[in-house]
């Protein structure tokens, strides 16, 4: 018996589906997984940068901070607990050098410091207080070795370093610490937290 076109036409279209239909089906589920991978591995979310001191890396730029934040660079963290002008300052523990401490000039003052430094790393660390200057003014000054304390050490992981650094300078000014260690190429800067102003109504 003879098919009539019709027939034909429905059996084509049947050929069709069976087919194409479950190939295209294929293709559309494969599509969906590719996103679903793509956005589970955050393909698609925002990127976080951060300054490594990994092995191999080679960390570098000039960071800045404020006291009581801690700064974060690869696995090492820096906090500044204190900065402040005094006239009277601290004597620490175990001070760099064991000379008489001077006295300040009367137009001078002592700027003060207290800095921990913290090593999660696997690789040592180089913690020195020489690294340390600090900003007064238009000048840079180094520390003061009879006032400052302990002297420079390794760090291995999970180990920390507290740190009283003492400078000498001119009075009357907002000091900013530089710390520059052997083991960052740039340059970090702590200064106080800015105020805020009020206006009087």
């Amino acid at each position: 018996m003879r098919q009539q076109p019709r027939d034909i036409e429905a059996s084509a279209s049947w050929c069709i589906y069976r087919v194409w239909l479950p190939l295209l089906l294929a293709v559309l589920l494969a599509g969906f997984a590719t996103w679903m991978v793509s956005c589970s591995s955050g393909g698609g979310g925002q990127t976080e940068t951060s300054v490594t001191t990994e092995a191999g890396a080679e960390p570098s730029g000039d960071i800045e901070g404020v006291v009581g934040k801690t700064i974060k660079i690869g696995k090492v963290t820096i906090t500044v607990r204190a900065l402040d002008a005094t006239f009277n300052p601290v004597t620490p523990d175990q001070r760099i050098s064991e000379q008489t401490p001077s006295a300040p000039a009367g137009s001078e003052s002592f700027y003060q410091a207290y800095v921990k430094v913290e090593n999660k790393s696997v690789a040592p660390v180089r913690v020195d207080p020489e690294d340390f200057a600090c900003a007064v003014g238009n000048s840079v000054v180094g520390i003061e070795t009879t006032w400052s304390g302990p002297a420079a050490r390794s760090l291995l992981k999970n180990s920390s370093l507290d740190l009283l650094i003492t400078f000498k300078a001119k009075a009357g000014y907002e000091p900013v610490l530089l710390y520059s260690p052997s083991w960052y190429d740039g340059t970090i800067r702590i200064r106080q937290p800015s105020t805020p102003t009020t206006k009087a109504t």
